[in-house]
């Protein structure tokens, strides 16, 4: 794996040519996810995008503790281009469910560590796509 201050950059670097300018980061609160999300906003600066909002969750989070965040995030004012999601297995898992709860997609999503797990693609169907 790369260093955290790199685990993105090439996503950010993508997202940006396709015209993403805006971004927002979910962490869950461990030494790699915070680690990688930390490293976002001077990525975002690098690419002249603006990290607009950055929200901490505890460690193993519920979809409760995500349902706050993707109600806010909705809100057409709120609305990132991308959302960079740096937590852990369970965590995304019931970051989607949130996001089912809400009613919202983001228009880009970024994960750090499920998108591959089988596990993950089990628990969430074809969300995952």
């Amino acid at each position: 794996l790369p260093p955290t201050s790199n685990y993105f950059s090439h996503a950010v670097e993508a997202l940006q040519k396709e015209g993403a300018r805006t971004i927002a980061s979910v962490w869950e609160k461990g030494s790699f996810t915070s680690g990688v999300c930390n490293a976002l906003p001077a990525l975002a600066d690098q690419h002249g995008m603006t990290l607009q909002s950055e929200w901490p969750v505890p460690t193993n989070p519920t979809s409760e503790n995500f349902d706050n965040i993707t109600n806010v995030l909705a809100k057409d004012e709120n609305n990132p281009d991308v959302v960079f999601t740096c937590v852990y297995s369970a965590g995304c898992a019931e970051w989607i469910k949130s996001l089912r709860k809400s009613g919202w997609s983001p228009r880009a999503q970024v994960f750090t560590v499920c998108v591959g797990m089988d596990e993950f693609v089990e628990t969430v169907g074809t969300d995952v796509q």
